[in-house]
């Protein structure tokens, strides 16, 4: 697991972001009362999200931090990996080791990387135990992201122990359209996609096709390319309930030159993804009664081969390796929601998954004594049963969620979880809201299952637990062109599995460590004038070690903090937008964070440098779509225009300045 030393890691960091917590609350609780006189007492419709409650629910009656992320508006943008787009929200970092395609990690709130749920329609999409690789997650095909910060298992189980990240493909619109569009630029970069929708009748068929290619950023064996495609299908048969079916592919390649330390020497490595996710969803409401009925299956493929550069290349650990592993994730579950005339609703759902990991590895060895060849494999399953239930209550102007959940693993056994929330409703354009849960993390099969000369899996191990709560306010003033928000989280994890070194077959896994988050998430937007957007966010960040057990190393180290966060991150956008022309500009800076170098003899600890990123986009309607004609709109995107110098992992260098220009056909 990757941690690091914080530079607020003194007792002073902690009072520093409790300060700040204080004083953002404060001022965004005292802010209605100021300005209850400019906020008009009006009907406004409000933006529904499901992911944190699995119903759709207005935002404002949520007690948890949410974003929602337009699909349409990252596609304006010219943003086309959702990495990107995340890097803007609240409490979260993303860690990318270095070009396109390199393995790309998201950080929330300072937990680990693999403590964030991602759904795709409800589909996992995460890897048994949590990990999951972002670098290939495109946005052709998305109608929104919706983002949950906060501890998520008690509606999804498992690995939200920080969060869920849930994606929504597009389904067709009122009448049938297609769209393509193309652009080209930097590196030899070209991305290609392609979207067509069908709407007849009860009807409706959506599909988006896209490819991704480019050079990279070495100067050799750094080529990548992503292939994609999704369908989306549903049938409304109005009181008869309807049914919606969806599924995405994705094929990618990526090369790269780079060892574990960033030094580019290999000419012939390579690795490929491919993967599947596929669900299909049936909703009925008889009366009061909301019965609704999902069934999915996630299928990843991931290979890596080495061969050796030259006939000189005979030597090392693994010099020639061929490594193929298939994941699947398959699963059924039901749900009953009870709709009472006050408004609240009661839900009871229950599940059943099938998790199986087929893993193979051949890999040539020379230590001065010969060649050698070693092969491996292995093939498990786990399976696990959940109930839950869910309480929504909006008394006057409270709004309440409770629930708590049961997984019973074949692997680890039971594990409960639980969550609370309120929200006080000051005004009809200010609230504030605080909850409090707990979240789990299951293990990987390798830590539970793994027989290797150098590592022992443990089936003994107890899922990974935490605790978390937050407190948030949030206001609109100004005729609501103004918005404000504060929230203040804290989370403890407990039973950290930690690798050990250990006596030849005996288990190298156990759980015995422990660490803490804690931080301040502040967001802010204005409609400056006509066509005229300002938005803005900052976190501020403090991880701590609490507890090491027999496992203190340079990355893991009592009272240290946990690496590749940093403790300031935040950034803002201004963007124009005037009869479909948009002009946007966006900077994001990231502070000071430590990680560790493995480069030399001995790993040290190393800071990386703050560094500070600008984008633009550009958005120009040549002519626009009517009915029987075309529209088309010329685009624009930089990314890293000043072409900053900076690193998100040590030794891995970030990408420079990239231009893309290009164009959309809609008809």
């Amino acid at each position: 697991m990757p941690y690091r030393r914080s530079p607020i890691a003194g007792g002073g960091g902690i009072h520093r972001v409790a300060r700040v917590a204080v004083l953002a609350v404060a001022l965004i609780v005292s802010v209605p009362t100021i300005a209850l006189a400019q906020v008009p007492d009006t009907a406004r419709v409000q933006d529904l999200v499901v992911t944190a409650t699995r119903l759709p629910t207005p935002a404002s009656e949520v007690p948890a931090g949410t974003t929602v992320i337009s699909g349409d508006d990252l596609r304006e943008r010219g943003v086309h990996f959702v990495l990107d787009a995340l890097r803007d929200v609240p409490g979260m970092s993303i860690v990318q080791t270095g070009s396109y395609g390199a393995v790309t990690s998201l950080f929330l709130r300072g937990g680990e990387s693999d403590y964030v749920k991602v759904l795709l329609d409800g589909v996992p999409l995460n890897l048994p135990g949590g990990s999951i690789n972002f670098a290939n997650l495109t946005t052709e095909d998305l109608d929104r992201i919706e983002i949950v910060r906060g501890p998520a298992s008690v509606l999804y189980g498992a690995d939200a122990m920080s969060g869920v990240v849930q994606l929504f493909t597009r389904s067709a619109g009122a009448r049938s359209s297609v769209e393509v569009t193309g652009r080209g630029g930097s590196r030899g970069t070209s991305d290609l996609s392609g979207h067509g929708d069908i709407a007849s009748g009860r009807f409706s068929m959506s599909a988006t096709g896209g490819r991704f290619g480019s050079d990279g950023t070495f100067p050799f064996n750094s080529d990548y390319r992503n292939a994609m495609g999704t369908l989306h299908a549903g049938y409304d048969a109005g009181a008869a309930g309807r049914i919606g079916v969806s599924a995405r592919y994705d094929d990618a390649l990526i090369h790269f030159p780079t060892d574990g330390s960033g030094n580019a020497v290999d000419h012939n490595q390579f690795s490929a993804e491919k993967s599947f996710a596929g669900g299909l969803a049936a909703d009925r409401r008889v009366g009061a009664i909301g019965l609704h009925f999902e069934g999915y299956a996630s299928r990843l493929n991931e290979g890596y081969t080495n061969r050796a550069d030259s006939p000189a290349d005979t030597n090392g650990f693994d010099f020639i390796e061929d490594r193929d592993g298939i994941t699947w994730r398959k699963g059924v579950g039901a749900r009953v929601d009870w709709h009472a005339a006050s408004g609240t609703v009661a839900t009871a759902g229950a599940g059943i998954e099938r998790e199986s990991d087929d893993e193979h590895d051949v890999g040539t060895s020379n230590f001065g004594f010969g060649s050698e060849t070693d092969t491996s494999s292995s093939d498990n399953n786990r399976t696990t049963r959940d109930g839950y239930l869910q309480l929504l209550s909006n008394p006057g102007h409270l709004s309440l969620q409770l629930g708590g959940r049961v997984d019973d693993n074949s692997a680890f056994g039971a594990f409960g979880t639980w969550r609370g929330g309120l929200a006080w409703h000051l005004s009809p354009s200010s609230r504030v809201w605080a909850a409090a849960g707990t979240a789990f993390k299951a293990p990987t099969f390798s830590e539970l299952f793994a027989q290797s000369a150098f590592e022992v899996g443990n089936p003994d191990l107890k899922p990974e637990r935490s605790r978390n709560g937050e407190v948030g306010a949030e206001t609109a003033f100004a005729d609501r062109r103004v918005r404000l928000g504060a929230t203040a989280f804290w989370q403890t994890f407990h039973d950290l599995i930690q690798f050990v070194n250990a006596a030849p077959g005996d288990p190298n896994y156990t759980n015995l460590g422990g660490a803490s988050s804690r931080g301040v998430e502040l967001t802010a937007s204005a409609v400056a004038g006509a066509g005229l957007l300002l938005s803005a966010h900052w976190t501020f960040l403090h991880t701590e070690v609490t507890d090491t057990g027999a496992a203190s190393s340079i990355s893991f180290q009592q009272g240290g903090s946990l690496t590749r966060r940093a403790a300031s991150v935040g950034g803002g956008t201004l963007a124009y937008r005037w009869r479909g022309v948009t002009i946007e500009g966006t900077a994001l800076h990231v502070g000071a964070r430590d990680d560790i170098d493995f480069s030399g003899a001995t790993a040290v600890r190393v800071t990386l440098k703050p560094y500070t990123t600008f984008d633009f986009a550009l958005d120009l309607p040549v002519f626009g779509s009517a009915d029987r004609s075309p529209g088309l709109d010329l685009t624009v995107r930089g990314e890293n225009v000043f072409d900053a110098s900076y690193q998100q992992v040590v030794g891995f260098p970030g990408r420079g300045r990239t231009l893309l220009a290009g164009g959309r056909l809609r008809y």
